[in-house]
Formats: structure tokens, C-alpha cells, sequence
């Protein structure tokens, strides 16, 4: 029987600085890497290239089927898809190549270290394991779905990898800032596209909510300084969704 083949995907949009970094992380593993690219004005076409990725362009319209057109492309038995800014531990790497040998499950869910403001998160909702998700999976057995906080649905069962990836998220508040409009304004039009109506309660309630669920339930005080200032930007993103349904409904 011959070697399951890994294809690995990433999407990018001007991912110059953080593109090699990823692009070596899966060398170990990969058979094959597909890059679907939405626009750059950067290097980040000309690096993956010379990576040997084959890099398709396409629009960005949301990261489901972005996603699924990348996954489309592959040629591999199997599909690890991560993102420009993460890269993959030594011990994932390894993990992930026993896996796909062993063919014991149709996917893998994998935790995720983030990194933001210059430090490992261990709290605040961002600690790795409240991070896992399903990053591995058989070609034929799952496909994104969700156009906002897209999740990979599989069709069979999901077995659990320890090694972790690692995001290398927001180095500055203002790039977080940049997330949290992008962010906000698909959110915002998801929920109206699901039927969802201005609420003058949701947008009061939602900030606080989220704010003390970060910094007291999950612990964010443990994260010092930063996990106060993420429980505080992730209430303004919840309040920023309200504000924008009311202006698209007004």
C-alpha cells in the first residue's frame, strides 16, 4: 500500500513577513502545498512560488468557501490546512505524519498556541485547547462551513492530536483593531442574513457578557495586562457587530 500524500493549504492576502516561516513549518509533512491568494500587492506570491506551492487567485468573498476552493485544489489523500501567521510544532509535525499512516480516523483536531502582543496566551478563551479544532482531515470526508468563524465539518471520526499550532496573532493593538473591523463587518452581515434584528439589550448585554466570561470565568486576570486589554477589545468587537446591524437596518 503505498504512503497516504499530504496536501497542505493556505490562504493569503500580503502575508510576505510571516509566509516563510509557515510554508517551512510543514516541510517535514507536506507532499504538496496549494496557496490560494486573494490579491497581493506584497512578496507573498513570488515566496510561495519559489516554495514550490502551486498558487491559484482567487477573490476573497468569505473564508468558507475561500477554504473550500483551496481544499478543491489539492491533489493529496489528505488535507492540513493552516493559516500564513501559524506555523507547526516540531511535535505536531510528527503527530501528523503517524496519523495519516495510521488511517485510524477520517480527521484530527488540533490545538492552537496563540501568541499576541508578544506573548504566549494561556488564558482569556485563547488557551489551546478552548483553540481546538479540526485541521486534518481525508480529502473526500469534510468541507468548511461558516462564513465568518468557519469550522471544518467531517463525515466520520475525529481523533485528537496533542502537538499544537502556533499563531502568531496580533502584535499591536492597532492590528487588532484592523481584525476587529474586518471581523465585526461580516459577522454583522451573517447574523442579518440568519434573520437577526437589531436588539438595544444584545448590544448592552453581549460586551459585558464577554468581557467578565474572558477575564473572570476563563481566567484572563492571569494573563496580567494583556488578558485584561483582550477582554476589553473583544467586548468592543461584540458591541461593534450591534452597532453595525442597527446601521445596516436603520
Amino acid at each position: 500500500m503505498s504512503k497516504p500524500k499530504v496536501s497542505v493549504t493556505v490562504i493569503t492576502l500580503n502575508e510576505e513577513k510571516d509566509l516563510p516561516k509557515c510554508l517551512q513549518s510543514v516541510r517535514d509533512f507536506a507532499d504538496e502545498i496549494v496557496v490560494v491568494d486573494s490579491g497581493s500587492t506584497d512578496k507573498t506570491v513570488e515566496i510561495a512560488k519559489s516554495s514550490g506551492a502551486r498558487v491559484f487567485e482567487r477573490k476573497f468573498d468569505n473564508f468558507q468557501s475561500q477554504k473550500n476552493y483551496a481544499a478543491e485544489k489539492t491533489t493529496g489523500d489528505w488535507i492540513f490546512s493552516i493559516d500564513a501567521d501559524e506555523e507547526v510544532s516540531p511535535e505536531l509535525s510528527v503527530e501528523i505524519k503517524k496519523a495519516v499512516e495510521s488511517g485510524k480516523f477520517e480527521a484530527y483536531s488540533i490545538p492552537r498556541k496563540n501568541i499576541i502582543f508578544g506573548k504566549f496566551i494561556r488564558h482569556t478563551r485563547w488557551n489551546p485547547e478552548l483553540d481546538r479544532h479540526i485541521w486534518l482531515w481525508k480529502k473526500e470526508a469534510g468541507r468548511w462551513e461558516g462564513n465568518v468563524h468557519e469550522e471544518m465539518v467531517v463525515k466520520g471520526t475525529v481523533g485528537t492530536l496533542s502537538g499544537a499550532k502556533i499563531h502568531h496573532q496580533y502584535e499591536t493593538v492597532a492590528e487588532f483593531f484592523d481584525m476587529m473591523n474586518r471581523y465585526s463587518e461580516l459577522e454583522s452581515k451573517q447574523k442579518i442574513a440568519n434573520g437577526q434584528k437589531f436588539s438595544l439589550f444584545r448590544m448592552c448585554f453581549d460586551p459585558l457578557y464577554n468581557f467578565s466570561v474572558r477575564f473572570f470565568y476563563r481566567l484572563g486576570f492571569l494573563d496580567g495586562w494583556r488578558g485584561f486589554t483582550l477582554s476589553y477589545l473583544m467586548a468592543i468587537y461584540h458591541f461593534n457587530v450591534w452597532i453595525k446591524i442597527w446601521q445596516k437596518q436603520k
